[in-house]
């Protein structure tokens, strides 16, 4: 058995958020501006800065760069395959003045975790662009996939180090499809390697359940430095809290994070915040101490969870510095 995965024993930070460039739902943000980072970054007590940091680190996840385009491969289908249009736009968005990772590096009084989703080359006949080189590509086989997601890559390090960040620090990259096709591995072995050799992490966020999450793991064979799982538990959903034991269980034997699910919607109960960090508490299984958490935020901002739900935005910050105590509310189950 593996021991839990703490970003401190690969020296990286804790307490990571996921920021969507683009989205599916009511927030479709691209440029994320201080004023809707600055409760995600700094801490904020009945709306007055506390000078404490909040997450400690981030990661850019791209769904899209323009309407009616997708980068994720879970909205394919709903609209246009990406073409290298719409990764240079989403390479445009990361470094756009006063947004995105700008804003994060003036609003930060303490160094942040900075991760960056890769852009996904989805499988087909769609014609890509050049990526850098001579003739056509198009995704039908893993040469031209890797050739496009390297050359993206080396745009991406060419940008950031010329950006002159002082409060960020670039520790890798983020595989963003969420279960693994089998056509995807020798890409992901052959990316991952490539960001090891430039001295960066990888990162791979799946669904607990999900293919490849489960039969069989390949976090380590696909040697991602990082890996959280969804749980799927979201409140209001046939998943209970049991669902939250079950990832968690499979957390202790291959050594993952668990992400955490805030958010509002048909699917969210009233609750769903306290449930996650109930469950977290050292009783249960312990998370608060254990494991690198990533929090994902769907059909709501932080700065939102901020002003609207203050209470919980708080006791986060107690789970955060590990002085939460369980809560109870009405109609609790266990």
């Amino acid at each position: 058995m593996k021991g839990l995965l703490k970003g401190e024993s690969l020296g990286v930070k804790n307490h990571l958020a996921i920021i969507n460039i683009g989205g599916f739902d009511d927030h479709k943000i691209r440029s994320w501006g201080k004023e809707e980072l600055r409760p995600a970054v700094s801490y904020q007590l009945n709306g007055v800065e506390t000078g404490e940091t909040y997450f400690e680190g981030f990661v850019f996840n791209p769904i899209s760069s323009k309407d009616g385009s997708y980068i994720h491969p879970l909205y394919d289908g709903f609209g246009e395959r990406s073409t290298e249009v719409d990764w240079i736009r989403y390479l445009e968005l990361l470094f756009e003045k006063e947004a995105n990772l700008h804003a994060l590096n003036s609003l930060a009084d303490n160094p942040l975790d900075i991760w960056i989703g890769l852009p996904y080359p989805l499988v087909g006949e769609t014609v890509f662009g050049l990526g850098g080189t001579d003739s056509q590509l198009i995704f039908n086989n893993m040469t031209n996939r890797l050739t496009a997601l390297t050359w993206w890559y080396k745009q991406f390090l060419r940008a950031w180090s010329s950006s002159g960040f002082t409060k960020l620090k670039l520790q890798g990259f983020y595989w963003i499809k969420e279960v693994l096709n089998e056509p995807d591995e020798a890409l992901i072995q052959q990316i991952n390697t490539l960001i090891h050799e430039d001295g960066y992490k990888t990162m791979w966020l799946p669904n607990y359940g999900g293919f490849g999450a489960m039969k069989p793991w390949k976090g380590d064979h696909l040697k991602f430095n990082v890996t959280a799982l969804n749980t799927n538990y979201y409140g209001n959903t046939m998943m209970g809290t049991e669902w939250i034991n079950h990832a968690c269980m499979f957390s202790n034997v291959f050594g993952c994070g668990i992400q955490m699910n805030i958010g509002k919607g048909w699917t969210f109960s009233p609750f769903h915040v306290y449930d996650f960090l109930n469950f977290g508490l050292p009783t249960r299984n312990n998370y608060i101490n254990n494991n690198l958490l990533v929090f994902n935020f769907y059909n709501i901002t932080c700065k939102e969870f901020a002003e609207n739900h203050p209470a919980e935005y708080q006791q986060v910050r107690h789970f955060f510095r590990k002085e939460y105590v369980d809560q109870q509310y009405p109609g609790r189950a266990y």
